[in-house]
């Protein structure tokens, strides 16, 4: 997989660690403290450099983030106004028209990451809507892989979080494999476990023809 374009991007941290080399975090998150204890300091961060904030959440919680934002001390209607803080539901992105299809969604992240340069886009996506769906896990898992080749064009942050609990083990050991970044117990780290997008599908596509 090729590294993004470094350009002038300043540093983006994330859980104490650096996301430089790369952008695409698997973020095992089990609880509303643990993510405070990560998201919070992203937030405010993101908001001190004026980039732009992408929340894909259930529609439930649409208003969250909104009021995280405002908790933190910060203008949300300014933000708002301005287009650096922006909510879209599942509906919108992962589940529109009421099914999970994998090259409309690829399409989507394109167009909302590599397709907007300026400001930095820092995305987080809660994939609590894949719960309880072993239908779509297949290809799920691809489309966590092929995403890497999107984010190799953009210097934006993409937080994909998922609650360990809540899924397949089988499940998680391969979502884990499609991300270059994973946050584990609280800590960031570089993912040993992860297998470039070409060679990954390589070995599901002939796991497929046994």
């Amino acid at each position: 997989m090729n590294t993004p374009p470094s350009g002038d991007a300043p540093p983006v941290t994330f859980a104490g660690g650096v996301l430089d080399r790369y952008r695409h975090v698997c973020a095992f998150i089990n609880s509303e403290d643990e993510e405070s204890v990560v998201l919070d300091p992203f937030l405010a961060q993101s908001v001190e450099a004026d980039d732009r904030l992408l929340f894909l959440v259930d529609a439930t919680r649409a208003g969250e983030p909104i009021r995280r934002l405002r908790h933190l001390g910060f203008d949300t209607a300014d933000l708002l106004a301005r287009h650096r803080c922006e909510v879209r539901t599942w509906a919108e992105t992962y589940l529109r028209g009421g099914r999970f299809d994998q090259q409309a969604t690829l399409e989507l992240l394109r167009r909302l990451l590599a397709g907007t340069p300026s400001p930095p886009v820092r995305m987080w996506a809660d994939m609590g809507w894949a719960v309880g769906r072993p239908d779509i896990a297949e290809s799920l898992i691809e489309f966590e892989a092929r995403a890497n080749f999107i984010h190799a064009h953009h210097r934006n942050v993409v937080i994909c979080t998922y609650d360990t609990a809540k899924f397949d083990g089988a499940f998680i050991v391969d979502i884990l494999r499609t991300h270059p970044m994973v946050l584990l117990g609280g800590v960031l780290q570089e993912n040993p476990y992860f297998v470039a997008p070409s060679e990954f599908l390589q070995e599901r596509g002939a796991r497929a023809d046994r």
